[in-house]
């Protein structure tokens, strides 16, 4: 799958399905929760909803200490993955330090990681959170509290609050993680809204939800005061557009407004460094795969101005005095939207057509919504 794919999938939650067949009644009508900070369900199918739901309540509960092989660090609770696009160097024995080959993903350094159990948790969790949301299973909402429980509150299966030892390259840095890891767990923005949707169930108990609640905290406090933070805070590219969507739904989950508006309005400058009046995204554009990269960067950009839609804090229709503007961006990929094989940049991955469907829903939301 893409990056813009996986981006693709998470975003195209978060927007207002067509009324077709049988849909839901308004969310506020209908949960003891809290409403999510992107995912909508108003509106929502409850067949797009069943599809899943055999699935994610069948699928076995991993956890982050079920490593393939020992931890580098010593600590099973330690998150540890290593950087997709390094390859073993050719050129010494040792064949270290690996080497980047942008867009080439080393499958088996990926494999060691526990960024896909990290992302098989985020994907259940949300999967059932939204079936108890909207058909009411409490069935699912014990087993994505189950989910919750391993990574966030049982001593035994417990994550560590931190990304210290995520996207290590073997041989560089002297074996710890790096900045770019960060990346790994933007599927907290989803989690965090299933967490609101689990609010008042009868499987999310005070105690439980006291420890989760602690848990981010802890989180964020380290994305905002440790080294590896406060470098991918300062990324110029989709990295750092990245962070302030984890950072800003996180904020917000634990009661923190102020730091999440002050995120939210970090972004105006982004906007204006990142795009040009055009709609180019040149950090983005340089990248191997060049459409693939723009397009998850805007998704990223799309979720940063829904949180922070929430806050009173309007990125959607904001242009800068440049030119440069979301807006902007869309417009300058619409024309492959369907045609993707048109697009004149490096691509090395398959397209598919659609790819900037979601990116269009929730531009046309944010737009209805300030009409």
């Amino acid at each position: 799958m893409s990056v813009s794919a996986a981006a693709g999938h998470f975003l195209r939650r978060s927007v207002i399905y067509a009324a077709f067949g049988c849909v839901i009644a308004a969310w506020a009508n209908e949960s003891s929760g809290l409403e999510p900070f992107v995912i909508k369900i108003s509106g929502k199918q409850t067949h797009e909803i069943e599809a899943g739901v055999g699935a994610a309540l069948a699928n076995r509960i991993v956890s982050i200490v079920e490593k393939p092989k020992p931890s580098p660090t010593g600590d099973a609770h330690d998150y540890v993955s290593f950087a997709r696009y390094y390859w073993p160097n050719p050129d010494t024995p040792s064949h270290l330090p690996f080497v980047r080959r942008d867009g080439r993903s080393n499958n088996e350094q990926v494999a060691l990681s526990d960024e896909p159990r990290l992302q098989e948790m985020d994907r259940n969790v949300v999967e059932l959170a939204e079936a108890w949301a909207v058909l009411r299973r409490e069935d699912c909402a014990r087993r994505a509290v189950e989910w919750l429980r391993v990574w966030f509150v049982d001593p035994a299966t417990i994550m560590h609050p931190n990304l210290e030892w995520s996207q290590i390259a073997l041989g560089h840095d002297g074996g710890r993680g790096r900045a770019e890891g960060i990346l790994d767990a933007r599927g907290f923005v989803g989690v965090v809204d299933a967490l609101r949707m689990l609010h008042g169930s009868p499987a999310l108990g005070a105690a439980d939800e006291a420890a989760i609640h602690a848990w981010f905290s802890q989180y964020l406090q380290w994305l905002l005061t440790s080294k590896n933070g406060a470098a991918e805070h300062l990324a110029a590219n989709n990295h750092g557009t990245w962070f302030l969507a984890q950072s800003i739904a996180i904020a917000r989950y634990v009661g923190r407004d102020d730091v999440a508006r002050g995120l939210a309005n970090e972004d105006f400058a982004r906007i204006t460094s990142q795009i040009e009046p055009d709609g180019r995204q040149p950090l983005e554009l340089a990248r191997t795969d060049s459409l693939d990269y723009s397009t998850f960067n805007l998704s990223a950009q799309y979720l940063v101005a829904r949180l922070s839609a929430g806050l009173g804090v309007d990125l959607a229709g904001y242009t800068a005095p440049s030119g440069a503007s979301l807006a902007n961006a869309v417009e300058y990929l619409r024309p492959y939207n369907m045609a993707p094989d048109k697009w004149p940049g490096r691509e090395i991955k398959r397209i598919e057509p659609g790819f900037l469907n979601e990116v269009l829903e929730a531009k046309e939301e944010l737009a209805a919504a300030r009409r």
